[in-house]
Order: C-alpha cells, then structure tokens, then sequence
C-alpha cells in the first residue's frame, strides 16, 4: 500500500509544487503578520515602528532556531514512519512535541515582562530610546504569544507531513485573514501603535492553532488527538534531535550573525539602525521562499529514504537545489535593480537621508539570496541522510563564524557598506567551500546505494 504514495510515485517536479505552494504560503503567513504589522506600522507610526518589527526579527529567529529541531527533525521523523508504516511511532512524536512546545513557549511568556526591555535596548541602542521603547512595546506581547506560535510551527508542519499540506495553507490563510482586520482596528481605529500590532499577531496565530485543532480532531490523518495526552517520555527523543540539530544551529547561527551586524551597525547612528531594521525586515520575507523550499523537500526525500527509494531522494534534492539557485539570482537583481519601492512601501513618509541609506544597504544586503537557498537545501539533504556534523558546520560558518569575520573586516575598507555585504559574502563562501568539499569527497552527491 505504501508504495502507492504519491510521495513515492508521482513526478518529481509536479510534487515539489504541491509540497512548495503550501509551505510558501504557510510559512509566509508567519512573516504576514510581520509585514501587515511593518505596512501599517511604517505609516501610522513612522520608522520606530517599523524598526520595532525588524529588530524583533533577530529575536524571532532564535524562537524558531528553538522550534526546528522538534519541528524539522519530528517531520523527518513523521514522514519516514508513515514511509515504513509505523503509524504508532507517528503519534508518539506528535504528543512529546505538543508537550515541549507548551511547556519551553509557556516558561518563556512568565519571563516576558522581566526580559523584554533589556533586549530592546541590546537591539536598539540605549541612546535611541524611541526605536528601543517600540521595540520592547512590540515583543512583549509576541513573548506572551509564544506557547501559541510554537504549536502553530510543530502542527502545521506535522499536518502537511501527513498529507495534508492544503490544511496548513488554509490555517495560515485565516491567520493572516484574522490579522489584517484586528490591525486595521487596534492600529488605525483604536491607535495602539506598536502594542495593537503585537496583539493582533498573537490573536492571529491563536486562530490559525484553532482551525488546526479541529482539522486534528477529526482523526482522518496519521496525526491524530487519539490517545493523545501530554507527555515528555519519548525513547527516540535523541533520533529526532539529532535530525533537528543542524537547523538548530542554522537558525540560532543565523541569529548571531544579525546580532553581530546589529551592533555593528549601531556605531553608525540611528538612522542606519532603522534602515536595519528595515532592510532585516525584507530580508526576511524573501528568505521564506527558500525556507519553504526546504521544508517541502524534506518530507519527499525523508519518506523515499524510508521507503529505500535512494535515486528519487536524490533526484527531489537536485532539484530543489537548482530551483532555489535560480530563484536567488531573481531575488538578489530585485534587490539591486528595485530597492526604491521596496523601501517607499515600507517606510511612508521619512527623511531623504534614511531613504539614501535604507535603498543603498538593500543592494548591497541582498547578495545574500545568491547562495542562501542552495545552502538551505544542501544542508537539508545532508542532514537527511544523516551526514549532521558536514551540516552543522556549514549552519555554523554561513550563519556565525564568517558573518562576525566579515562585519570586522570589511567595513575598514568599505564602511557602512562593509556591514550591509557580511551577510552576504559568507553565504557565498559557505557554499563555495562546503559544496566543493560535498562534490570532490561525495558527499551529498553520493551514489544512491551509498546513502545511508
């Protein structure tokens, strides 16, 4: 019966589509809220506003650094047992992950009121009490949000593991739905600045855990409340870490590189701190086109592995990988070509100054997109096939090591611009010297019957 799965038998290409369009749009739902909130945040309160939602995006990444090694490495898990019929082992994963994300989201939300100004002012600059006030206005409410966002990250994954990615485009639709109209009354109507928007995004996401539950509830899938009850005993809790850990590192690498630049930005004043945000900000929206592309190949390539289907697991990875290479070269040109309407959409009214600032960081931030997807999927494929130590040291150097060498170099030779091209530059080292180390060992690129 198994061998019937179109994850085993359908075209390669149609399937990454099917796979793709959903987690694009779930994904994106997640940055939505950013971006709804950043719109409208941009003209009715102006830059602090917007950089309050930027800056947050540094933090934002470290809480999903926290999720993915649960949300990936349970999804590997999930779509490998459902590949080899091992439906039990499916539930226990879903019950151990709704328990973590409860348990780390709630402990989380207590600290809230005690951690988050210190952080704003880490992030802002204690001299730009304005950005540092809205940004700590704005992640209190996101921190006291997070027990909802974690279960939002593990469900819709796990749903659209189980064949059910439609569900996860829709929940992420209401979400965003949900979204747009509490913004338009806590920000516009009812002029709550940067607390409204934060408010509306954690009642948004609440709406999307919502339409999940149900859609879980009526038990048709693999992932099912049957039996369910909230539990930290799970035997293969080291398997499923040891999936999850190289985008662990990813993320919380990733992070750190922001942190860096972050401060080495601040030298510069306050208005390149705000065109940080900003550009932190877009940055990231775009980046969720290839994190879809790797969480829509992961479940593809983890059920053929466990279906022993080695070639087509390779075949779905060189195809991701030439998929993102391309979409990078498109995204990386729009940053150079047409940063002005980016800038104008989110900005509204500002000084002509920060826009000089803000659209020349842009073209020189965005050579990160010429590496950052195939560095995505390559990572993805190797710690599929159980390659974690080559993927974690990649994650490490992309996101931390040589991000923190270039934001010290450049900028002695290219000042403000130095910073703005660390990002990028390390991306494209990284894959330089980890794709060649992968092509001339083969690893990664090994023969199917090689893979283990």
């Amino acid at each position: 019966m198994k061998d019937q799965n179109p994850l085993a038998e359908a075209p390669v290409k149609p399937l990454f589509f099917k796979y793709y369009v959903p987690a694009l749009i779930s994904i994106l739902s997640v940055t939505a809220h950013q971006v709804i909130n950043g719109i409208i945040l941009g003209r009715q309160v102006g830059k602090e506003g917007l950089a309050a939602v930027g800056l947050y995006g540094s933090v934002l990444l470290v809480f999903i650094a926290l999720t993915l090694p649960i949300m990936v490495g349970g999804g590997i898990m999930i779509s490998k047992n459902i590949g080899a019929a091992d439906y039990p082992k499916v539930g226990k994963i879903f019950r151990f992950a709704t328990t973590l994300g409860l348990l780390f989201g709630g402990m989380i939300a207590l600290s809230a009121p005690f951690v988050v100004r210190p952080i704003a002012d880490f992030l802002a600059g204690t001299e730009n009490e304005k950005i540092a006030q809205s940004t700590s206005d704005y992640m209190l409410w996101q921190f006291l949000g997070l027990p909802f966002f974690f279960i939002r990250m593990f469900w819709s994954n796990f749903v659209s593991n189980d064949g059910s990615p439609k569900t996860s485009r829709n929940a992420s639709l209401l979400a965003v739905f949900v979204n747009i109209v509490l913004d338009l009354v806590l920000i516009v109507v009812f002029n709550f600045g940067v607390t409204g928007a934060s408010v509306a995004t954690t009642l948004a996401i609440f709406s999307g855990n919502l339409f999940l539950f149900f859609h879980i509830r009526r038990g048709k899938g693999h992932v099912n409340f049957r039996g369910f009850h909230l539990t930290l005993h799970f035997q293969e809790w080291r398997e499923l870490l040891r999936l999850g850990v190289p985008s662990f590192a990813s993320e919380i690498a990733f992070s750190t590189g922001l942190l860096i630049i972050n401060r080495r930005v601040v030298a510069h004043g306050a208005l390149a701190v705000a065109a940080f945000g900003m550009i932190n900000y877009i940055s990231f929206i775009f980046l969720r086109f290839f994190t879809a592309a790797m969480i829509a190949s992961l479940p593809i390539i983890s059920f053929n592995l466990g279906a022993q289907k080695f070639s087509r697991a390779r075949e779905v990875f060189l195809f991701a990988l030439l998929f993102t290479f391309l979409l990078g070269i498109a995204v990386a040109g729009a940053g150079f070509a047409f940063p002005q309407p980016l800038v104008a959409l989110f900005s509204g009214k500002e000084t002509k100054e920060f826009g000089q600032i803000a659209t020349n960081g842009m073209g020189w931030y965005f050579t990160l997109f010429l590496a950052a997807g195939p560095n995505y999927i390559l990572s993805a494929y190797l710690q599929s096939t159980g390659q974690t130590t080559v993927s974690i040291i990649m994650n490490v150097l992309k996101g931390g090591l040589l991000v923190a060498l270039f934001a010290w170099i450049l900028p002695y030779f290219l000042g403000l611009n130095g910073v703005w091209l660390a990002r990028g530059l390390a991306e494209i080292v990284s894959l330089l010297l980890i794709g060649g180390y992968c092509f001339f060992t083969g690893k990664g690129f090994s023969k199917p019957s090689e893979i283990s």
